[in-house]
């Protein structure tokens, strides 16, 4: 099965949040499960991310879509990816997560193309990955639990955080208001590789109504449901996106 990359719950989402611990050292890769519910239709992806180098600037992260084979063994697809290097400030948690980001070196048919930040902060697949935008407007802890992975029992923390909007529409006949919400749970063990994040789920949901209410309706509620589970971790990467 052909895996797509995760999109906004991925593993930059929470970078930010100084309830979880941040930490990346050449060598550490993770691989996650992914799974997206929206409008009707679900689309699974696997990836991997990884930190193939390190030096007193930052850091050199591959981040691969995988493809499960019959056997349920995962390789690299072949030629596809990305390759960042990422500012040591990142440490600092300070701004947003692009501008930390030095380079961007996207890979297609196992050809390297370096982006310029122009063309790589507006590239729909690597901005999902950057996202950084999050601020949720309450954290909570949710207890702990244990989870498995790779035959491994991880001790894992549980936090929510949950954030909202409001946004008020001008039409010809009434105003349209609109409430978004988004709720991110995350399982975190500090074993795990850069943010500890063993599971987290998303959940996005958008509702309107006319104001005032009349003859005409609003549209019906918009809700993405976004999953991710560590299926497995280590601290001997090396590079796949080396064109070989």
């Amino acid at each position: 099965m052909a895996a797509v990359p995760a999109t906004a719950l991925d593993i930059f989402t929470l970078w930010s949040r100084p309830e979880i611990t941040l930490s990346i050292a050449a060598g550490d890769w993770a691989e996650y499960r992914t799974q997206e519910l929206a409008a009707g239709r679900r689309s699974d992806g696997l990836l991997r991310i990884q930190c193939v180098a390190e030096d007193s600037r930052g850091w050199t992260v591959e981040m691969v879509p995988l493809i499960e084979n019959g056997d349920g063994a995962l390789s690299a697809e072949p030629g596809e990816g990305w390759r960042l290097v990422i500012d040591r400030k990142l440490l600092d948690r300070t701004g947003e997560l692009a501008d930390h980001v030095r380079a961007v070196e996207k890979w297609s048919r196992g050809r390297p193309r370096m982006m310029d930040p122009e063309e790589w902060r507006s590239d729909p697949l690597v901005q999902a990955s950057l996202r950084s935008e999050f601020v949720p407007g309450q954290v909570a802890s949710a207890g702990s639990t244990v989870r498995v992975v790779a035959g491994r029992e991880l001790d894992c923390e549980q936090l929510e955080m949950s954030a909202a909007d409001t946004v008020l529409i001008s039409m010809p006949r009434g105003d349209l208001e609109q409430v978004h919400s988004r709720v991110v749970t995350a399982a975190v063990n500090s074993e795990a590789p850069f943010l500890g994040i063993v599971f987290a789920a998303e959940r996005e949901e958008t509702r309107s109504r006319i104001v005032p209410a009349g003859r005409r309706r609003a549209p019906p509620p918009e809700i993405r449901v976004e999953i991710m589970e560590l299926i497995g971790y280590g601290d001997d990467a090396t590079p796949v996106l080396d064109g070989g």
